[in-house]
This record gives structure tokens, C-alpha cells and sequence, in this order.
């Protein structure tokens, strides 16, 4: 390699440590960080490092998956530039995911009062350029889209709605979040900023309010086969008039947090001892555990009125998640997953006729769906997401099975992106 060649290879490599407002899972490692960010380190143990110098580091050791060490970075580079909003954003970023919220929220509002609009750190170039419209929140609350898109296809914009703010040029707006009564307030902000510029995001609110848990029954009611989980709003104070067993959990909460299977008076106190909230979310329990005895959940991700398979978790657990379910240690639940993958219409009843019911009656462009199967084959339909994760971060020696389901999805966003591009 010739100095030239590598003067340019070592001015992209510092760029790419710039890229402080990208969502810290969707920042790999890449040859030659381990050395970069062993010179970041000297140059800081001197003293000699200024706030850019520090945020690089910060953002070597987020790629790493140092986060602590990164957050501590972060830390000096705003102390030295405390109007830094990249490195507040990325400071509040981490903190959320070590579940710090009180410091995520802080250094999230600093940011947000710096700038609203993080524009995608790397030139457009030939990228098509992309806005997220976000609430004032955790990349984990949004619609998590970074780790799903193609960043050298799309430069990704993202603007916090929960403010005044001016989108930058973009091809298309997509509201990337998840309904919950909390996000009405940006909910409304994206359809005035639609309104105002006469384009409408995909994705957009009215279809999202559809996803509400306490209306997705009424969403999805009346398909053939398919029974959407009703649940109500109940405020505390009615809470001990409650009809058991229950699923009860606070309201707007996610990730199973909070969540609960109530069965007796005495786990009712206790779980609202434990989770105070002003209401709760409350769910009658559907029996869907399999004939083997273990509990399966699916997921599948519908892009433009198309459903995609994307994952099955095998838990002996009523609550499913695929991070908690021992998909690791069992060869035979990832065959089966990988059966689910493949051939979805034959793991499924009705897989073609009922998701596609499912997606008409959601009307929305990109959306999730978490559902079971009971014992009788009907889908029970736990959840529909505009925010739902998808990534491609499993160990790939156990599930690379699951890799060009990935890429199925992504290429089918992309190419929807594509139809809905304007100049």
C-alpha cells in the first residue's frame, strides 16, 4: 500500500470514529481499530486529548462493546466542550442501554436542546438520503431502523419530533415509533410536520394508533382464525376489583417489563408494591402452550403488505423472549426455528391467507407482529409494533440460519424506499 492509499484509509477509519449519533449496536468493529483506538488511548492518558479525540475513543470502545469505558470518553469530551451535542446523544444512547436512565435522560435532554436533527455523520455522496421521525427517547424505544438498513445505500437522518425543528432534504420520512398513549405527543408533532410539508411519512400516526394494545382487537377483529389479545386501561385505584388470573402489567411499558401472570389477591398487592404506576395494562390470559409442553412464540415482520418469518423462540416459560429462551443449548429448537424460517406455511395454519389479512387490517408499511399458535390453530396475536428489532447481531456459528431472512427484510425496506423516494 502506498502512503497515499494509506493516508486515505487512515482518513476514512478516523471518520468512521466520528459517527457518535448512530445507535451504539449498529456500530461494528472494522481492521485497524484495536491500533486506532490504542493511539485515542495514549494521546488521552497524556492529557493531550481534546473533546474530538476523546469522542473517537468514546466511539472505539462503543464498537468494541466497551460501554462503560466509552460513557467514561464521552464523559471528558463534554467536559471539555460541553456544547457537544453528538456526544451527549451518544453518552444518553449508552446509558439506556446499561439501563442508567437517569443519566441517559439527562445528557438526552442536553442534546436535544443543542440540536433536534443529527444528520447521518458520513457524507450523502450518492446515498439516498432518509429521515427517522423520533420521539425525545432511547434509540430502544423508536423504531430501531440503524440496525436494519443499509448505511451504504441510505444516509440516515434522524429528527427529534418533540420540538421545533426543520427536516433536512430527504427522499423519505418514515415515522419510526411504536405507539403508546405517551408518544402521542410526537405522534402529533410528525402529522403537523407532514401537514406542513405536504407529505405523508410511512408509517403513518392514525395507522400507528391502530397498534394501541387496548385497540388491536378491535384492529384485527373479525378475521377468520386470527384472536387479538384484548386488553384494557385500568386505573390503580380499580385494580383490586380485578376479575384473576390476569396478565397485568404498567401501561406502556415493554420487553416483559413489569409483566406479570396474576392468580391470587396477594400477587396483586404485591406486583403493585413492586410496579407503581398510575394504570396498568390487564390482559386475560390465552392458554397457548404446545402439545410438547414448551411455549412458542413467532415473529414476523410485515413490509408493504408482505409478512416475512423472522424468528421463533422455544421457551418452557408462559413469557417468551428470544434473549431469555434457551435457543442457544437446544440444536432441535433452532431446527425448528430454522423450519419456521424456511417454510412458514407449513409451521403456520393459514400463514398466506391470515398474515395478509393481518397486514391489510394494519394498513401500515413497516409493522411487527409477535403471536402464538393455540392448541385449536388459531394465531393468537399478542402484539403489533411499528418499533419491533430487527438485526442480524446472533452469533453467527449457531444461527447463521437466520441470516438471509435478515437480508430479506432489509431488501424488501429498501426497495419500499425505493417506490416511495421523491426528489
Amino acid at each position: 500500500m502506498d502512503a497515499e492509499t494509506s493516508a486515505d484509509a487512515l482518513h476514512a477509519q478516523l471518520a468512521l470514529l466520528c459517527e457518535h449519533s448512530v445507535a451504539p449496536p449498529a456500530l461494528a468493529p472494522f481492521s485497524g481499530l484495536r491500533a486506532l483506538r490504542a493511539r485515542l488511548q495514549a494521546l488521552a492518558a497524556s492529557g493531550e486529548a481534546g473533546p474530538v479525540e476523546e469522542a473517537m475513543l468514546g466511539n472505539a470502545f462503543t464498537r468494541e462493546g466497551r460501554y462503560l469505558e466509552a460513557i467514561g470518553a464521552y464523559e471528558r469530551a463534554v467536559a471539555l466542550a460541553p456544547e457537544f451535542a453528538q456526544a451527549h446523544l451518544a453518552i444518553a444512547e449508552l446509558a439506556s442501554m446499561l439501563h442508567d436512565e437517569t443519566r441517559g435522560a439527562a445528557h438526552r435532554a442536553r442534546a436535544l436542546a443543542l440540536q433536534r436533527c443529527f444528520l447521518d455523520p458520513l457524507p450523502v455522496g450518492d446515498r439516498l438520503p432518509i429521515v427517522l421521525l423520533l420521539r425525545d427517547a432511547a434509540y430502544s424505544v423508536n423504531a430501531p431502523l440503524e440496525l436494519l438498513l443499509d448505511r451504504t445505500r441510505v444516509a440516515i437522518h434522524k429528527c427529534y419530533v418533540e420540538g421545533e425543528v426543520a427536516l433536512p432534504p430527504h427522499a423519505v420520512a418514515i415515522c419510526a415509533t411504536g405507539y403508546a398513549s405517551d408518544a402521542e405527543h410526537a405522534l402529533a408533532r410528525v402529522e403537523a410536520l407532514a401537514a406542513a410539508s405536504g407529505r405523508a411519512p410511512l408509517d403513518s400516526p392514525a395507522r400507528l394508533r391502530g397498534t394501541a394494545r387496548e385497540t388491536l382487537d378491535a384492529t384485527l377483529g373479525g378475521i377468520a382464525g386470527v384472536h387479538a389479545c384484548a386488553t384494557r386501561v385500568v386505573a390503580r385505584d380499580a385494580m383490586p376489583a380485578l376479575a384473576l388470573p390476569a396478565l397485568v402489567r404498567p401501561r406502556d411499558t415493554h420487553a416483559g417489563r413489569g409483566l406479570d401472570l396474576v392468580s391470587e389477591p396477594a400477587q396483586l398487592e404485591a406486583h403493585l408494591r413492586r410496579f407503581p404506576a398510575s394504570s396498568y395494562h390487564v390482559t386475560p390470559f390465552v392458554e397457548y402452550r404446545s402439545a410438547d409442553g414448551f411455549y412458542r412464540k413467532y415473529r414476523a415482520i410485515v413490509v408493504d403488505g408482505v409478512a416475512f418469518p423472522y424468528h421463533c423462540a422455544i421457551s418452557p416459560r408462559w413469557m417468551v423472549h428470544y434473549r431469555g429462551s434457551p435457543m442457544r443449548e437446544h440444536a432441535w429448537m433452532r431446527a425448528e426455528e430454522a423450519r419456521y424460517l424456511n417454510t412458514p406455511e407449513r409451521e403456520v395454519p393459514g400463514w398466506g391467507e391470515r398474515l395478509a389479512a393481518i397486514a391489510r387490517a394494519l394498513d401500515l408499511e413497516y409493522v411487527g407482529i409477535d403471536f402464538s399458535i393455540a392448541p385449536d390453530g388459531t394465531l393468537v396475536v399478542f402484539e403489533a409494533d411499528g418499533a419491533m428489532l430487527v438485526h442480524d447481531e446472533d452469533p453467527h456459528d449457531l444461527f447463521s440460519y437466520k441470516r438471509p431472512h435478515v437480508a430479506r427484510i432489509r431488501e424488501a425496506l429498501h426497495a419500499l424506499i425505493l417506490r416511495r423516494a421523491r426528489p
